[in-house]
């Protein structure tokens, strides 16, 4: 796939996958580098969304039949963003091909599935790239480098929370997310793959948790406006306690009923020698607190105070905009899927890739197991 002189992209699922094609559309406006970007076809799940795309986004033609894309030799590049009990036997099918694969989480919707892919991945020498797109923050990335440097000294403690509250309304229907065989879980495998991949990413991967998950909304509408209900399997909220394998304990934790949170993502790692927090709605600082450099700063010398650490676009491969304009998230997906395609491109390997799709996966398993078995579970290291 290297040397690519076109990424001529066929897209699976019209759901999320809205929100990478909007990356998609801007992403040689920021990065000159890179090939053009061409939007060639579109698998959904009915005509009338397929007719949509075509109309909205500009993709060439649609299909009901995402195998259409895998044989289409016009197709160079595949963007998998399918509900997830879909995208085991989709990305299976798409190892098979020669075509560049960027892959949304969670990985699936069982560790067994995950562990399948990846042994497919490795059986046909083919990875994919994950859309983890939080990594492509900048002031997660200026805290990943605090952490290297060793600013932070030992981690003691850590919390991850992703909160929302697009599910509080009890007449809302969850459709496919109500099933654990379609979703493989509620918050556990939407919203905590998320964070979950973010603890990994930046202090390592637990080595053992446990959990508690709850579902306070027992049932819901069919569909919207309709009186018939229909029981709800999947969980509204989980609380993870977890240890490092230096000892480090935090917490991960995400809910989907929270009335004020928009798109609450926080994280916070305490270190013997200083402490980040970051917030999702305050997405241009990152705060840090340093113990030494503050009590050698007279007359400052004393409790740690936070220093706030403006962030904004620091994205020093682009063409634009500005390192002082204000960011947005969706200038996360843009830069996930710069790198995606630079990835491509270059033939480097791809980080995160499906290994790093698969610890994700291991740690919300273990979560569902630890939860179901009221105890402490040893999470599989990928």
């Amino acid at each position: 796939m290297a040397n690519l002189d076109r990424i001529r992209v066929g897209l699976i699922g019209y759901g999320i996958g809205k929100v990478h094609v909007l990356a998609l559309r801007n992403v040689n406006m920021y990065y000159e580098d890179l090939p053009p970007v061409e939007l060639v076809a579109v698998a959904t799940a009915s005509e009338a969304s397929g007719r949509q795309a075509i109309e909205r986004f500009g993709f060439q033609r649609h299909t009901t039949n995402y195998h259409d894309l895998l044989a289409s030799d016009d197709i160079n590049t595949l963007v998998v963003a399918a509900p997830n009990y879909l995208h085991h036997e989709m990305l299976l099918a798409a190892l098979q091909t020669d075509k560049a694969i960027y892959a949304d989480k969670p990985l699936a919707n069982t560790l067994a599935e995950a562990r399948a892919i990846v042994a497919a991945a490795r059986q046909h020498g083919h990875d994919a790239q994950m859309a983890f797109s939080l990594r492509y923050n900048p002031a997660l990335r200026t805290a990943r480098q605090l952490i290297q440097d060793g600013r932070l000294g030992a981690i003691y403690a850590f919390r991850a929370r992703y909160f929302r509250s697009s599910y509080s309304d009890p007449e809302k229907p969850l459709r496919w997310k109500a099933s654990m065989a379609q979703s493989g879980g509620g918050v556990l495998n939407d919203l905590v793959p998320h964070i979950a991949d973010l603890v990994h990413w930046l202090i390592g991967v637990p080595s053992r948790l446990t959990a508690q998950v709850r579902t306070f909304i027992k049932e819901r509408p069919v569909a919207k406006g309709k009186p018939e209900k229909v029981s709800i399997e999947t969980d509204d909220h989980v609380i993870i306690q977890a240890e490092l394998p230096g000892g480090a304990i935090g917490t991960i934790e995400s809910g989907r009923l929270i009335t004020g949170s928009v798109n609450d993502i926080t994280l916070e790692i305490f270190g013997s020698e200083g402490s980040i927090r970051w917030n999702q709605m305050d997405t241009n600082y990152l705060y840090f607190a340093e113990r030494a450099a503050h009590a050698a700063s007279p007359p400052l010398n004393g409790p740690a105070g936070w220093l706030q650490i403006p962030t904004v676009q620091d994205y020093p491969d682009a063409l634009l905009p500005g390192a002082d304009v204000p960011l947005g998230a969706t200038r996360f997906y843009i830069a996930s899927l710069a790198d995606f395609l630079r990835n491509t491109c270059q033939g480097r390997p791809y980080d995160p890739g499906l290994l790093q799709g698969l610890q994700a996966q291991a740690i919300t398993e273990a979560a569902l197991q630890a939860a179901h078995d009221h105890t402490w579970v040893d999470v599989a290291q990928a």
